[in-house]
Formats: C-alpha cells, structure tokens, sequence
C-alpha cells in the first residue's frame, strides 16, 4: 500500500476529529511495514494502537477505517449480497462490431462486475480525493473517474451509434444504460470519498465561520459550544508547554561555564536560575445588558473553560445592578453557569460608575500586584457618570487593567460611549466581536501573566 493513501487515511482520521501529530503518523506507517498490508486485523490493530490515544476517538477510527478501505469494494445490497447490476456489456454488442473497437473499450465491455470494481477502484486509488471539499464536486470527481478508466471511448462510441441505423440506435441506448450504470457505481465511490474528506473539510469551513462571525449570531450555530471547548484546549496545550518552559527557567550562563571548567567543557552541564511561581489572580467584570450579554456569555465560558492553565478567577457581572458569579461556577458547568447568571442580571440600564464602586468597596483588600482585572463591555453609560476615578484606584492597586469590547474601535466613543474616560487607566484594552479576536486576547493575556510588569 502506497505511504501516499496511509497519508490520505490518516488525514482523513483528523477531518473525522482525531488529533494526530506528524510524529504520531510517523510511527503508524512504521508500526504498519512492520506487520505488513495482507493481514486484515493485524492491518487495523497497528493503526488503532498508533493513532487512537483515546477512548472516546474509538468510533470515528473505527467508522472512517470502514469507510476508506472498505470503500473501495463493491457495494452491498440490502440482503448483504454484492449488486451485480452492472455485468459485463459484451452481449449488447455483435461479435464483428466489438472486434472492431479499441482494445481498451473492448476490456471494458467484456469486464464481468468484478473486473469492473477492480478496474474502478484503480483508478480511484490513483487520483487525489482529499482535494474534495464541497459537496458539489462530487460529479466533477466522479467524471474524472471514468475517465480514468477509459469510459471517454465509451461515450465516443455511444454517439457513433447514435448516428447509424435503426439496429446501431437500439445498441446504443442498451450501451447508454449499461454506461449509466458504471456511472453509478463511480458516483457511489466518490461519495464515500466525500464522506471521508470533505466532511472534514466543511467541519472545518463551519469553524472558520463560526470563528469569525459575530456573538450576536452564534446562537444559529449548535456547534458552537463544542467549539469553545477545543478552542480553550488548543489554547491549554499551548501555554502549558510554554508553562513547563517557564518553569524550568533561565539559562544561568555563569554557573553553566563556571562548572564546565572542571573537565574542559566536556559534557557541559546545565545549570537554570529559577524562577520564582507567581501568585496570579484574575478577576474578570462582564456587562450582561442586553446589548452585551452574548460577549460576556462566550468570555465567561471560554476562560473558566481554560481552568488548567488560568490562575484563580473570580467573575462579577452587572447591568443595572452588580453581583458576584463565582459560586454559579463552582456549582455547574459554565454553559448552565452563564446561563443561570443572564437570567439574574440581564437587563437594560447600564450604569458604569456604579458598578466600579460596588467593585471597589466588595474587593479592596484582594486588590493587589498579583491581581489583573478584565472588563468586558461597550462603555455605554447611558448618561450617568462614568466613575473614571474609581478605576484610577483599582489600576493603582492591581497589577493591569484589561478591557475587551465587543464593539468596533470607531464607535469607542460614539453616542453614550465613554471608552475614552477608560483607556487611560487600562494597560490593554482590545476589540472582542468573535471567537477568533476572544483567542487573540486570552492568549496575549496569558502571556502577560507570565511576564513580569
């Protein structure tokens, strides 16, 4: 088996969900010229070992596995028989006239329905399904397909006899049927090859989509949570390598050749000045009005969802009033967490200056170096003052201000917006209208957690 249809299986695996590293492909194709390509089982068994690290990902190998080799076989029939329909198409012909044809229509219609499988599924295996990305390219590939196997003669002899007499009429309409049913057959093919590559690829194209459109649209989409949840891993698995990295600290150059004198350099042994752990904490302040709530719903299920990698949080909301979240959290899941605090506090009249006091009075003590605040909100304050000295005292005391809004930059300080007041006390402050920009932020906030002011 060529490395080049493993590679296609195996990125088929990833369009099915399974995360796979180069490495780990790697060590299947290894595992799997080992055992060879003849025995069916121990075939399956040396990928299933190599590729599924899960239990959870046993069905989508198992179900692709079928699929791509599989496929490439008759169809069944509803009684589990192979479909015979196709047959060989010699008979429809007279003897002289088929003597006359090409050597390769000839073999095609003296092909009994195994010989034709076989001929279909070597064409197939020699052209690039994974290319497949919509569902509307299927009658391109499957007519690629036929032509790989040499139906273009076919169809060229298809119109000669339509041409002739009555009797060369008749046999074409018999050669036309028997044509439509190879086709099939191919189209059944590049179906199942749909199937494995090109569902991916839409998972794909709906993330991508998903990623970019804005908060206020994401409730069309029922993935969206799944979503979330991968991005929130990708990203955990991200900073915990640089976590580990972090950890291990600096390279202490003097100790390093300072020790090295004793035996010439040879092996040279590391020496790393530690790092000291940082005491982190973040305290995140989400606006849930109605015009805000489905940022702050995507925000709050996002970082509570990155809970391997994230310091203390603790979560406030507001709208016209202004409470403490965190024990919604510890109690449920975020997705029935967030839900549970929109009902509470969702609402209209947003009122900014307000909120920074409550904040203020309820948290001074916790206030400190190690503290990061995040606010997510429009900075519209309907009219009411907007408390820009109150957040003067929380950036003294903690150790950065964030500010995520949902909004474009132009409108910062359109209408009742007050962003302005706010930028000055905010180490960063960034748009957040999507997943992909809620990504950028998390991350960069993750990074500045592990660098020192």
């Amino acid at each position: 088996m060529p490395v080049r249809r493993l590679s296609e299986f195996i990125r088929a695996l990833r369009g099915a969900g399974l995360r796979i590293s180069p490495d780990e492909a790697s060590q299947a194709m290894e595992a799997v010229a080992l055992v060879g390509y003849e025995g069916r089982a121990r075939f399956h068994d040396a990928l299933s070992v190599t590729l599924v690290k899960a239990e959870q990902d046993r069905l989508a190998f198992e179900t692709t596995f079928s699929r791509f080799f599989d496929g490439e076989t008759a169809e069944q029939g509803a009684d589990g028989r192979e479909s015979d329909s196709v047959g060989d198409a010699a008979s429809i012909l007279p003897a002289d006239l088929l003597a006359q044809m090409p050597d390769e229509i000839q073999s095609l219609l003296n092909a009994d329905a195994n010989a034709l499988s076989q001929t279909m599924a070597e064409a197939a295996a020699a052209m690039n399904f994974t290319d497949m990305q919509v569902i509307t390219q299927q009658g391109l590939y499957t007519r690629r397909l036929l032509m790989s196997m040499g139906m273009g003669a076919v169809d060229d002899q298809v119109i000669q006899l339509s041409q002739g007499s009555a009797t060369q009429q008749a046999q074409a309409d018999q050669l036309r049927e028997w044509r439509g049913r190879v086709r099939e057959q191919a189209s059944g093919l590049v179906r199942r090859q749909f199937l494995l590559h090109g569902t991916g690829y839409g998972r794909e194209l709906r993330e991508q989509t998903m990623r970019a459109v804005a908060f206020r649209d994401l409730r069309e989409f029922r993935e969206v949570q799944a979503l979330v949840r991968k991005m929130a891993r990708r990203l955990a698995s991200l900073h915990q390598r640089r976590l580990k990295r972090s950890r291990r600290g600096r390279l202490d150059g003097r100790r390093t050749l300072s020790g090295s004198l004793r035996h010439d350099g040879v092996p040279a042994q590391l020496h790393w000045q530690q790092m000291p752990p940082r005491k982190s904490r973040i305290m995140v302040i989400c606006d849930v009005s109605s015009s805000v709530s489905e940022p702050a719903r995507f925000l709050l299920q996002f970082l509570y969802a990155l809970n391997d990698v994230l310091p203390q949080v603790r979560s406030f909301a507001f709208a016209s009033r202004f409470d403490e979240v965190t024990e919604d959290f510890s109690r449920y899941s975020p997705d029935v967490a967030v839900g549970r605090v929109l009902d509470r506090l969702s609402g209209s009249g947003t009122d900014y200056g307000q909120m920074f006091e409550a904040f203020w009075r309820r948290c001074e003590r916790q206030l400190d170096r190690h503290t990061t605040v995040i606010i997510l909100g429009d900075a519209r304050n309907n009219a009411l003052p907007e408390g820009a000295q109150t957040l003067a005292q929380i950036r003294r005391r903690v150790r950065q201000v964030w500010w995520l809004n949902p909004e474009a930059r132009s409108q910062w300080n359109s209408g009742d917006a007050v962003m302005d007041r706010y930028l000055p006390y905010c180490r960063e402050a960034h748009r957040c209208a999507n997943l992909n920009d809620l990504e950028r932020a998390v991350d960069r906030l993750l990074l500045s957690l592990k660098r020192s002011d």
